[in-house]
């Protein structure tokens, strides 16, 4: 302790020490920030930058360098970033004075002012988002990840990359690798091969909820709707994220005295709390400030960071959206005045800055189930001139549009409760875009599935007598009301090991997997399963897979699915006829035709919503071996068993981890002893 206190002298004077380390405080708290200021920025916490060196005939570049315009003529680059994971607060006390108007503290580098709330959070790097990620198709993408989490775990997962020559990369903890283990550092290398925007978050516990989240984008110098915008800038990445006045483990199991909801929605990690039953508003933390010049085309990069159940609806005032791209496969270009998405989705768009220079709304809602909330977020879309400061913009001096004074919807996309294949009206379905005459892939819109697979799932509300007979995983909503979720009646179970780094462990796969036509003994279709749920099919298969919604109840609630290390498209999509409700598996089975249109060139995707009592229909060739998660996108589905492993392929045909990759299993030596 007294070695740590003499360092902190040296670096930072008794001044400071004494505030830090208990002693009475004998400077103002601003000086103590002025200093913390002087002595911390952004480059001195994240050090770590290699030189610019040789390897393997590419050149080692700090990240930051590698946002630039992308040619075919220049060599690809070797992008490095340093990043370190901390238990961290927003409104802590690095943001100071902030949340008493200070608006210069407000800006501190460190300061993570989220919706204005003090409240424990993740961070990389003392970000919320994380760092951003901005390179070219071919460089390739390296980040060490140092854990310094005290006792909690962490994966990154890389959602939008394939990990075609890398699956060890894909970051799910138990599946491709180890979990990267406090005070340890993990590095994730891999080639950025798949344009597009993706983005970044933790698939370990609940940590994507409670900050670790960020954007990954890929530029194509080649891009098929190039000639629709002027300019793809870095900062018109919007990512729009949930947010809770308390961290995301209340909920796990949960407390019965307070419901889950979501609080706040924050876009690029700003906000602002408001509850009018309380006549809490806050309106000291900075807005998000989008800039632009009049009469010039910008793409915008839409990232859906939802970890609970809240579509976002978004809308420009008097802008409309141009959408280019979903996911990251380019599509025709489709024009809206509303987009939805949900949780995992990425839709890129164009804005002409046609309008009168001045600054306009972006407003974004709780749409679906969350719109009895009254949740919603502004950020700013300005023509400002250059001269006046970006900081400054972030405090608009009008008031934003009440709740109530709702924009027209106008042609809207991605509906949950659209009918799909209907042109006839103003909601359209996200199967409804269409993939760029580029890229259509005919042979996979014709073929004849090799294997047809239907995944139903489920919130189910247990009986509490059977719930507390055992160890069983569950979350509590709200007072009295316990959920599990389960796909096919399996309640998925992380294995001991990693399946794709240590398959040498897999002795015997009628014990160590199940599905729906192996259960382990004490289990059956009526009653619920635990334990790794995996399906399996062969390399190369034209795979259908049919995702359907089981619930009794009719309501907007919606299940987005991500399917890892590979592309689908969607072949069909709808809501089950009411004929169909109390057979839904049978009526899928049997159903030979599909609303689709002839001649529709049908979107790819790796994440989609599933309507509440509908079902998708996707189609992908599983050209890439390996193990794969499949999952409910939002975290508590996922975290109560939502999800299974897809294992493409046999393990001989699989690629192996590169040597020395971290290994780990349970350590269960005889109870006798040696």
């Amino acid at each position: 302790m007294w070695r740590t206190a003499v360092l902190f002298i040296a670096i930072f004077g008794c001044n400071v020490c004494a505030s830090f380390y208990g002693f009475p405080l004998i400077t103002k708290p601003k000086e103590i920030w002025d200093t913390l200021t002087n002595n911390f920025t952004v480059n001195d916490f994240t050090v770590l930058r290699y030189q610019p060196q040789q390897e393997q005939g590419l050149e080692i570049f700090p990240g930051e360098e590698c946002d630039r315009t992308c040619s075919v003529d220049e060599p690809s680059r070797i992008c490095y970033y340093k990043w370190v994971l901390e238990s961290y607060a927003a409104m802590g006390s690095a943001c100071w004075d902030c949340i008493r108007g200070n608006r210069t503290h407000c800006f501190h580098p460190q300061c993570v002012t989220a919706n204005g709330m003090e409240r424990s959070i993740v961070s990389i790097n003392r970000k919320m988002p994380g760092p951003l990620i901005f390179v070219c198709q071919g460089d390739t993408i390296v980040v060490d990840v140092s854990n310094e989490m005290e006792g909690m775990s962490a994966t990154i997962h890389w959602h939008g990359f394939r990990q075609m020559q890398s699956p060890w990369m894909d970051g799910v903890p138990m599946v491709t690798q180890c979990p990267i283990a406090p005070s340890t550092t993990f590095r994730y290398r891999f080639v950025a091969e798949e344009a597009g925007t993706h983005w970044y978050h933790s698939h370990s516990g609940y940590h994507m909820a409670n900050g670790h989240l960020g954007a990954a984008v890929v530029r194509n110098p080649l891009d098929v709707n190039m000639a629709l915008y002027d300019f793809d800038l870095s900062e018109h990445v919007m990512l729009i994220s949930d947010w809770t006045l308390d961290s995301a483990e209340r909920w796990v199991p949960g407390q019965q005295s307070s419901q889950m909801a979501v609080d706040s929605i924050l876009i690029n990690g700003r906000g602002r709390y408001t509850k009018e039953e309380t006549g809490t508003k806050v309106d000291y933390t900075p807005l998000t400030v989008f800039r632009v010049r009049r009469n010039y085309r910008y793409r915008f990069r839409l990232i859906s960071g939802g970890s609970q159940y809240c579509p976002f609806q978004l809308q420009i005032e008097n802008h409309r959206m141009l959408v280019i791209s979903t996911d990251g496969g380019a599509v025709k270009p489709h024009m809206v005045d509303t987009l939805i998405s949900i949780s995992g989705e990425r839709y890129d768009f164009v804005i002409n800055a046609d309008q009168p220079v001045g600054n306009y709304w972006v407003r974004v809602r709780g749409a679906g189930f969350c719109s009895t909330l009254s949740v919603e977020t502004f950020a700013i879309l300005s023509y400002a001139d250059p001269s006046i400061s970006t900081e400054s913009l972030m405090y608009p001096t009008l008031e934003p549009p009440e709740y109530g004074n709702a924009y027209p919807m106008g042609q809207t996309l991605n509906e949950q409760t659209a009918t799909c294949y209907n042109s006839e009206d103003q909601f359209t379905c996200a199967a409804d875009l269409e993939t760029h005459e580029a890229h259509r892939d005919d042979k996979l819109i014709n073929a004849t599935p090799d294997v047809r697979l239907f995944l139903g799932f489920k919130m189910m509300h247990p009986d509490n007598r059977w719930l507390f007979s055992e160890y069983k995983p569950f979350i509590t909503v709200r007072e009295d009301f316990n959920t599990i979720a389960a796909a096919n009646n399996i309640s998925f179970r992380y294995p001991s090991f990693p399946l794709l780094i240590q398959p040498d462990l897999i002795i015997d796969e009628n014990k160590q997997f199940c599905n729906s036509t192996h259960l382990p003994p004490g289990c059956d279709r009526l009653h619920l399963c635990f334990c790794t749920h995996r399906i399996k099919v062969k390399l190369n298969d034209i795979v259908e897979l049919t995702l359907y919604d089981t619930a009794y109840e009719r309501q907007n609630f919606y299940h987005p699915f991500h399917i890892h290390g590979h592309r689908f498209i969607i072949t069909d999509m709808g809501r089950l006829p009411e004929s169909a409700i109390n057979s839904r598996l049978k009526y899928l089975q049997g159903r030979n035709f599909t609303q689709r249109p002839n001649g529709h060139n049908p979107p790819f995707k790796d994440t989609i919503s599933i309507p509440n009592e509908g079902f998708v229909k996707t189609r992908f060739r599983a050209s890439n071996p390996g193990f794969w998660f499949v999952h409910c996108h939002f975290e508590w589905h996922l975290g109560t068993g939502m999800g299974l492993v897809l294992q493409v392929g046999e393990v001989y045909q699989m690629l192996k981890a590169p040597p020395g990759f971290p290994r780990c299993d349970d350590y269960k030596p005889e109870l006798r002893g040696t």
